[in-house]
């Protein structure tokens, strides 16, 4: 079902939980992050591999990063459906969760087609909706609540969570699930956060 990390510029990420992601979705990751100059930078695998990883994540550590770990539901172990999916050339998704939605090519998973079909029509034309609070309740309303979405932005540079509050802060992360990897090897007591008003987070 995959896991979403969210991980703040101050906060730590512990190896022992990228491993065990790792371990629980061995369908590809991607990581995607502001760098030093601020510039968002996108990196994929079609497999999981640990290694590989782990020295990925250490070029980016001081920075806010997305991580996502695959383990694939719907189409192929492929390239086309490793996530983050490009909506525009600086704008990027990545989902936790299953969308119910017309799959016109099998090969292609959910996110793709959501992506391909819906979301980049409309993002490309109106990048500034990303942040209408109406716009996030419609998808999280579509697309159902047990979707998270987390989305960076490298025009604005800024992060943007949608369905937040159905995922877990702990340790100053944020997780879109915690059965997607060993939770019980951390001494962790995640809440689901109480969020009012808009279903945003902006990074710094």
């Amino acid at each position: 079902m995959c896991l979403l990390i969210h991980k703040p510029r101050e906060a730590e990420l512990p190896k022992s939980l990228l491993d065990s992601a790792a371990d629980y979705n061995p369908h590809g990751y991607g990581l995607m992050a502001f760098d030093k100059a601020g510039e968002l930078q996108v990196k994929r695998s079609v497999t999981t591999c640990k290694r590989e990883l782990a020295f990925l994540y250490q070029e980016f550590r001081d920075h806010e990063c997305v991580i996502h770990l695959r383990y694939g539901t719907s189409g192929a172990v492929d390239a086309p459906n490793t996530h983050p999916h490009e909506i525009t050339s600086r704008l990027y998704l990545a989902h936790n969760g299953t969308i119910n939605l017309e799959r016109h090519d099998p090969a292609r998973s959910d996110t793709w087609h959501l992506v391909n079909d819906y979301l980049r029509p409309v993002l490309s034309r109106r990048p500034e909706l990303l942040y209408d609070e109406f716009f996030q309740e419609l998808m999280t309303t579509w697309c159902g609540t047990h979707n998270k979405f987390v989305f960076m932005d490298g025009e604005r540079r800024r992060t943007v969570i949608v369905n937040r509050q159905s995922g877990f802060d702990v340790e100053g992360l944020w997780l879109s699930n915690t059965r997607w990897f060993d939770a019980s090897r951390f001494d962790w007591r995640p809440a689901t956060p109480q969020v009012q008003g808009p279903r945003l987070l902006f990074s710094t």
